[in-house]
C-alpha cells in the first residue's frame, strides 16, 4: 500500500486493489492449499455425491452450464468450478455473438451471468438480444414502425425472457483495468450475484497505472498480467469464466486448415493458462464473410478436441448448428 502510494496511482484504482486484496485475504486460510493423500480420496467421493446429486435432481430444479449447441456439448463438457474458457476469432467474425449466446443460455439454465462488456454499449446488447430472439433485423428496431407482427413478437419474447430463473447482469466497462473488473466481480460473488462470467473482449481492458510501471508499452505482457488476474479470480471463486480475445494478423491471414491457438493475440501467455480454447473462422467472400463458421476445439484439459462447422445468421445475431439446422 505504501509503495502505491509514494508512486502517487490513481486513488480509485487503490481503493479497487484494497477492495480485491481484503477480499482475497478473507476467502481462506493459506493451509487450505495443501490436500494430503488420504484426503484426496474423501474429497473425489464428496465430488463423486455431488455428481450423483445433481444428475438425480429434478429438471425443474436443476442448474447446469452445458454449451448451446449440440456440436459444442459433443466434445466439450460443461465447465468446472474455476475454469477458464477462451474464445478466439479475428475482427468482424462474430466472436461477440458467440458470446452472447452462451450468457443467454446459461442464464436460461437457472444460472446468474455476468456479462462484462468493454465495447459494446447496452443499447446496442439489447438491440442484438432481441433481434436474436425475435428474428426482427436490428435496422426494423430502430426504425420505430414495428407492425403488429413484429409487436407481437417482442411482447412475446420479453415474457419468455423474463421467466427465466436465471438472468444476466450486463456490466458496461469501458476504459477499466482487470482491477476495478476483478474488485466488481468479486463484490458481485460477494453479493451472490454471479455463477458464471462472460468476458467481451480481452484487448479492450485498459492498462492500469501499475501495469503501465511494470510493463510499459508491451501490451502483449498487460494482457497476460490481466489473463493471470482472471485466472486467479476463477480458481479462487470456484467461479468458471469464458473470456473472448483477439487473434493476431499472422492468425487472421493464415487459412482455417493451418490456424491454430498460436494465432491468438500473445498467444503463449493467454492459451497456456486457459483451459479450453475454441478457435472461430469464417472465409472471405466477395461481399463480406460467409456465414459458415469453421469451429476449432484446439485445447481442452477435460475432454476431446476436433473441428466442426456451424451456421450464423449475422443480420439476427444467431449461431446454430449445420447438421441439426437449429438457429
Amino acid at each position: 500500500l505504501l509503495r502505491r502510494v509514494m508512486a502517487e496511482d490513481d486513488p480509485e484504482e487503490i481503493r479497487m486493489w484494497l477492495s480485491a486484496t481484503l477480499t482475497r485475504l478473507g476467502s481462506g486460510q493459506t493451509d487450505e492449499a495443501l490436500l494430503r493423500w488420504p484426503e484426496s480420496f474423501e474429497l473425489m467421493d464428496a465430488v463423486l455425491e455431488n455428481y450423483k446429486t445433481i444428475a438425480n435432481a429434478p429438471p425443474e430444479l436443476r442448474r447446469d452450464l452445458t454449451w448451446p449447441w449440440h456440436s459444442w456439448n459433443k466434445i466439450i463438457d460443461p465447465p468446472e468450478e474455476g475454469m477458464l474458457a477462451l474464445i478466439t476469432a479475428p475482427d468482424g467474425q462474430g466472436k461477440t455473438i458467440y458470446g452472447e449466446s452462451i450468457a443467454e443460455h446459461w442464464a436460461q439454465r437457472k444460472n446468474r451471468v455476468v456479462f462484462v462488456h468493454y465495447e459494446l454499449n447496452r443499447k446496442l446488447m439489447l438491440l442484438r438480444r432481441t433481434s436474436r430472439h425475435t428474428g426482427i433485423s436490428a435496422r426494423d428496431l430502430r426504425s420505430g414502425n414495428l407492425n403488429e407482427l413484429q409487436l407481437h413478437k417482442y411482447q412475446e419474447s420479453r415474457a419468455r425472457l423474463l421467466s427465466w430463473e436465471g438472468y444476466i447482469s450486463y456490466l458496461h466497462s469501458p476504459g477499466w483495468t482487470m482491477e476495478q473488473t476483478i474488485a466488481e466481480l468479486n463484490k458481485m460473488n460477494n453479493e451472490d450475484e454471479c455463477d458464471v462470467v462472460v468476458l467481451d473482449y480481452l484487448e479492450k481492458v485498459s492498462p492500469s497505472n501499475r501495469q503501465i510501471k511494470l510493463f510499459g508499452t508491451n501490451t502483449y505482457q498487460r494482457e497476460a498480467d490481466n489473463v493471470e488476474q482472471l485466472k486467479n479470480f476463477a480458481e479462487k471463486t470456484g467461479i468458471p469464466v469464458v473470456m473472448i480475445a483477439q487473434m493476431s494478423k499472422a492468425g487472421k491471414q493464415s487459412s482455417f486448415e493451418n490456424v491454430d491457438r498460436t494465432g491468438i493475440r500473445g498467444a503463449g501467455e493467454k492459451s497456456d493458462k486457459a483451459n479450453l480454447v475454441v478457435l472461430l473462422r469464417r472465409d472471405r467472400i466477395e461481399d463480406g464473410y460467409s456465414n459458415v463458421v469453421d469451429v476449432l476445439v484446439d485445447k481442452n484439459t477435460m475432454g476431446g478436441t476436433g473441428t466442426f462447422k456451424q451456421m450464423m445468421q449475422p443480420e439476427y445475431f444467431r449461431v446454430g448448428d449445420i447438421q441439426l439446422g437449429v438457429m
